[in-house]
C-alpha cells in the first residue's frame, strides 16, 4: 500500500506541476495575446466611430444644402405658377384695342 500511495502522489506531483507550468504560460502568453486582441478590437471600434461620425457629418451637411435647395425651388416654382396664373389670365382676356374698338362703334350707334 504504501506503494500505490507513493504512485498516486508522484502522479498528484506531475499533474500539479504540469497545471503550474500551463498557468505560468497562460499568465506569459495568453495575457499579452488577449491584450493585443483587445488593442486591435477597440482600434476597430474607434475606426468604426470615426466612420460613422464622418458619415453623420457629411449626410448632415448634404440635409442642410439639400434644405436651402428646397427654399430656392419653392420660391421658383411659386414664380413659375404666379407666371403661369398671369398668362392664362392674359389670354381670357379681350385685348384693349379690341375694347377700345366696340366702345367707340358703340359710341357712334348712340350718337346716331
Amino acid at each position: 500500500m504504501p506503494n500505490q500511495i507513493q504512485l498516486k502522489d508522484a502522479e498528484q506531483d506531475q499533474e500539479i506541476a504540469l497545471l503550474k507550468h500551463r498557468v505560468e504560460e497562460l499568465e506569459e502568453g495568453g495575457v499579452d495575446e488577449l491584450r493585443q486582441r483587445v488593442r486591435k478590437l477597440e482600434k476597430w471600434v474607434w475606426g468604426a466611430g470615426a466612420v460613422i461620425s464622418a458619415a453623420v457629418t457629411v449626410l448632415g451637411l448634404a440635409m442642410a444644402a439639400d434644405a436651402r435647395t428646397f427654399e430656392q425651388e419653392e420660391m421658383t416654382v411659386g414664380v413659375l405658377t404666379q407666371k403661369i396664373r398671369q398668362y392664362e389670365e392674359e389670354k381670357k382676356r379681350t385685348p384693349v384695342e379690341d375694347v377700345l374698338k366696340s366702345a367707340l362703334k358703340e359710341w357712334e350707334l348712340w350718337q346716331q
